[in-house]
């Protein structure tokens, strides 16, 4: 694999907002450092500083709002399906430049499906990362919002079941929208037959994809990259007070109202990193607990988390949806950390009960705060477990160096098959 690529990387966003667009920023950066010529396409910004300055050979974002902070309703509904200035700007960069392959790790929240056709009209090999549903489900989550339970309406035959299901976060019409663009997705854009291959950010969702959409294409599972923390050093449950952290988005799939009703019956504290739309439900807990029991630190950057994860006693995530392969799991790993999660999707591939965290049942305020208390009424199991979740997670060799060999031998064979 000595031979140098022009690879063209496209995300939503030019910024971390997620895991999706880390590890598309991440992986970019990692390229273009081994040698490859990177162009970076994006729709919403602002560029983050660490994109900016890796030295690709071009970084290009288009200065657009994602759908849902697009102030037209009207032009999000239309720039969801068909995005044009990302077809005509893409266009524009295909016939100056040609690269070897194009790797999508996010369209469906700012670029839309449209650059596919585009990127099949010039011949350019397409691997996609399955960093969600989104081929198999149109709100890409395959969660029914307003009954909070997991949905099945994605498998084949269901299509006029999943229509009539009212499953948005926001409203019906939304869901409307958002089928009608599924469908246009699968049926108009044809993507499962210009896709060349697939890389599935965990076996489960390998799974799920392969036995529900069915593509003539490879599935490769390649896990997510993970930055290793610090080697911990001195025991962190001798302090008086025992802490638990959550680190991700403030929903209700996410399961946080649960872990504030939890906390309240925990003889322990609780830190929270995230941002989302229940953040003020957290900030009300946070003040009737006087600021005490409950540390709401908002958004923050990876060197406060990995910070808050070396005095944590375990990372909790009490997720009713299904999860495909949450990056904060891995990051608690390489810190020592053992988990708590719901005993579904893929928290259950990273997070084995009993050996380097424990299982809790999925919705089930009683059962998260005995596997809370698990940890509280036994200090020494975060350690025992926090060094066996280091070792199984090393174990998955989930650095940006092996990452980036299996994701450059996966491009090499789709190329060597077209």
């Amino acid at each position: 694999m000595d031979k140098k690529l022009k690879i063209l990387v496209l995300s939503d966003y030019s910024f971390t907002k997620g895991g999706a667009e880390r590890v598309a920023i991440t992986t970019a950066i990692g390229l273009a450092e081994r040698g490859h010529e990177v162009v970076f396409f994006s729709a919403a910004g602002p560029v983050s500083d660490e994109l900016a300055d890796a030295g690709l050979k071009k970084v290009i974002c288009l200065g657009q709002k994602d759908i849902l902070d697009n102030p037209s309703r009207v032009n999000a509904m239309f720039a969801g399906i068909y995005n044009r200035k990302a077809v005509k700007e893409l266009k524009i960069l295909l016939k100056k430049w040609k690269p070897d392959i194009a790797h999508l790790h996010g369209l469906s929240k700012a670029l839309s499906w449209a650059p596919v056709n585009v990127l099949h009209a010039f011949k350019i090999p397409m691997i996609y990362t399955l960093h969600d549903y989104g081929l198999i489900c149109p709100n890409l989550g395959i969660f029914d919002f307003k009954s909070d339970r997991n949905c099945l309406y994605y498998k084949p035959g269901q299509t006029l079941r999943c229509l009539v299901t009212d499953c948005d976060k926001r409203n019906y019409l939304q869901k409307v929208w958002r089928w009608t663009r599924f469908q246009t997705v699968k049926g108009i854009y044809r993507i499962s037959k210009k896709v060349d291959g697939y890389i599935a950010v965990s076996n489960f969702i390998n799974i799920m994809i392969k036995d529900n959409l069915r593509p003539r294409q490879y599935i490769r599972t390649i896990y997510n990259p993970i930055e290793k923390g610090k080697k911990i050093t001195g025991s962190r449950t001798g302090n008086k007070r025992k802490n638990f952290l959550y680190v991700g988005r403030l929903s209700r799939e996410k399961g946080i109202d649960l872990l504030l009703k939890a906390i309240v019956k925990v003889d322990a504290d609780l830190t929270i990193i995230g941002d989302g739309e229940l953040a003020a439900d957290v900030r009300d807990v946070q003040n009737r607990s006087g600021g005490k029991k409950i540390n709401f630190m908002g958004y923050q950057g990876k060197e406060v988390i990995y910070g808050q994860m070396r005095r944590s006693i375990a990372l909790v995530l009490p997720s009713r949806c299904m999860e495909p392969a949450p990056l904060v799991i891995g990051e608690a790993a390489y810190n020592h950390l053992p988990s708590v999660v719901a005993d579904h999707g893929g928290l259950t591939e990273f997070v084995i009960d009993g050996v380097n965290g424990i299982h809790f049942k999925a919705g089930d305020v009683d059962s998260l705060i005995r596997s809370m208390d698990y940890f509280v009424s036994r200090p020494e199991k975060t350690e025992e477990l926090g060094m066996k979740a280091y070792d199984i997670i090393n174990a998955l060799g989930l650095d940006l160096d092996n990452h980036l060999d299996k994701v450059l031998k996966y491009y090499f064979d789709i190329l060597h098959n077209k």
